[in-house]
């Protein structure tokens, strides 16, 4: 396999939730059509949150291992899983907070909240259909691992 077969495998994947695409999308539209740029201050603070975001996404996905995200064949409740239940939805989430410090853009920190509420839409969808799949399994490891922090 090539170097950019693994990297297109990878990059399937990897989630990259919609409702946080969405709300990076459109702080870039809107900085492009009313620029409101954020202190000079938050651009280190944004590449910090950044690196920190995708790293801790890199983590979940290497802990998750082969397979389908979509139709996950076991539940992963140790590492990065084992201090929140949604580490790639957290760290997609602060990657766009840092975005949007690196990039000075306050639409894009504006947007960050809607985009989370969305998101946690989307994992309550998500945690009915884990509870359907695994059962007692996730139970316990719902009783025992917060849902984001």
């Amino acid at each position: 396999m090539t170097a950019r077969a693994r990297a297109r495998a990878a990059a399937d994947r990897i989630p990259l939730p919609a409702e946080t695409l969405v709300g990076v999308l459109v702080g870039v539209v809107l900085q492009r059509a009313r620029p409101w740029a954020l202190p000079a201050g938050a651009r280190p603070i944004g590449a910090v949150l950044s690196l920190g975001g995708l790293a801790l996404v890199v983590a979940a996905v290497r802990e998750r291992g082969p397979g389908s995200l979509e139709e996950p064949s076991t539940l992963v409740t140790t590492g990065v899983h084992g201090l929140s239940r949604n580490p790639m939805y957290v760290g997609c989430t602060v990657v766009q907070l840092g975005l949007a410090g690196v990039t000075r853009n306050g639409w894009m920190l504006t947007a960050a909240p809607v985009s989370a509420v969305l998101l946690h839409l989307w994992v309550l969808r998500e945690e009915r259909w884990l509870r359907e799949r695994f059962g007692t399994a996730y139970d316990t490891y719902r009783a025992r691992v917060p849902r984001y922090l």
